[in-house]
């Protein structure tokens, strides 16, 4: 007896339509208990040196498991930064191996693009991200702040809505796309690194000198309302961290009666070994 012949599955009937909405409707139903405004990004401040290398981290907080997450991020315009990046490297998620990894960095437009999916190919074994009640790092921006760069604060900033078609920040958890609606930016502080001030201990007006000016300087300074040392660390010569009376007679000492000389740095410009209370506003 021959088979029956087999029909080919349709959508076009009235019931065929049901089902096919049916599932959709299955598929497209958003997580029940989940609030958008339980998900975020927040792009942490990070100090760059010119000339040297910074990382900056992104940070998420969300509250199911996520099986990936997309960034959309506004750059400054004329951004100073070069070899601009962003990856999972340092990070949890990175430790997940993600099957896809997609950036799009247009510093023209002023905008960074990043997708993470965690499981995305064969065999796909569901693997997710549980949440940890806690801000945690999902990326890192890296790059190099050129050298000669005027200190500036660069504002890195998540934005809903870059690039073409437009791209949202976003969670995925399950078939769901959940906002992240808690959005903050975060500043890449470019900052020349202060400048050390070297001084000669004793040398207290600064004419890199020790002799019998910086005893009458430094009287003047303490009893005669005199002009505040520029480097209270020279005016410091018997190094206890403090400018006193007692600097001038160790002075005195050594210049007149064979006593000690000041303690380093001397004879020599230097900086001071010593950590202390007082500072060096201008040196030599």
């Amino acid at each position: 007896m021959p088979l029956p012949e087999r029909q080919p599955f349709a959508t076009g009937g009235t019931f065929g339509s049901l089902i096919l909405v049916a599932l959709i409707s299955v598929l497209l139903l958003p997580q029940q208990g989940l609030i958008a405004g339980d998900f975020g990004f927040n792009v942490i401040d990070v100090e760059a040196v010119p000339g040297e290398p910074f990382a900056m981290s992104v940070e998420g907080d969300w509250t199911a498991n996520i099986g990936g997450f997309q960034l959309s991020l506004q750059l400054p315009f004329g951004l100073p930064v070069d070899d601009l990046g962003i990856s999972v490297d340092n990070t949890l998620v990175g430790e997940l191996d993600p099957d896809f990894l997609q950036v799009n960095i247009d510093m023209a437009a002023g905008e960074l693009i990043y997708a993470v999916l965690f499981d995305a190919l064969p065999p796909f074994d569901g693997t997710v991200m549980p949440p940890v009640g806690f801000p945690l790092a999902v990326a890192e921006i890296t790059g190099t702040v050129p050298q000669g760069t005027p200190d500036q604060d660069l504002l890195i900033n998540p934005v809903d809505g870059l690039g073409s078609p437009p791209i949202n920040n976003i969670f995925v958890v399950g078939v769901d796309s959940i906002p992240a609606e808690n959005l903050s930016g975060g500043y890449i502080q470019v900052r020349e690194p202060p400048v050390e001030q070297v001084f000669i201990r004793g040398d207290v007006n600064l004419d890199a000198l020790v002799d019998i000016a910086d005893i009458i300087f430094h009287l003047n300074y303490t009893f005669l309302d005199g002009p505040t040392p520029l480097c209270l660390d020279a005016g410091d010569a018997n190094d206890d961290g403090v400018s006193d009376i007692s600097d001038s007679i160790f002075l005195m000492y050594y210049l007149f009666l064979d006593g000690q000389q000041p303690w380093p740095p001397f004879h020599m410009p230097g900086t001071d070994y010593t950590p202390d209370g007082i500072g060096c506003e201008q040196g030599l």
